[in-house]
């Protein structure tokens, strides 16, 4: 190849580049209610107290109450609102490691019902329900 076709596929490659961060930016956010298991409660999630620097969620309740979705315990569970806009998915998850994928702008991942948050201030806590002898929550 010559310089000038070299050139030219650089050059394409950064408008796809910009059309997609466009793209991403023009997207709506969401609020997505979700659930957080753990054994203490806490009022702010903390990058310093989290598994792999980001933040696990599930948007099932039942999967933290039944010990499928990961979480570290079911004492309680945090309900809580996910402000999130540009989100990866399997694709990303699967090829990137996760500060690939924040650094490529996305500030949440959706795998099924679980959800992965990189920023704490993208979190809102909403409830805090304890684990009750009967096995309810309140």
């Amino acid at each position: 190849m010559n310089y000038r076709v070299i050139l030219t596929i650089f050059q394409n490659i950064l408008r796809i580049m910009k059309i997609y961060r466009i793209a991403q930016e023009e997207s709506a956010e969401q609020t997505i209610q979700a659930y957080h298991g753990t054994n203490k409660p806490f009022e702010t999630f903390d990058r310093n107290f989290s598994a792999q620097g980001v933040f696990w969620f599930s948007d099932d309740i039942n999967e933290i109450i039944g010990g499928t979705s990961g979480a570290n315990s079911s004492k309680y569970i945090l309900s809580v609102d996910l402000r999130v806009k540009n989100i990866a998915g399997w694709e990303e998850y699967e090829k990137l490691f996760l500060q690939q994928i924040e650094d490529n702008g996305f500030d949440s991942i959706n795998l099924d019902h679980n959800w992965v948050i990189f920023d704490s201030s993208r979190i809102a806590i909403r409830k805090v329900m304890k684990r009750q002898e009967d096995g309810s929550y309140q």
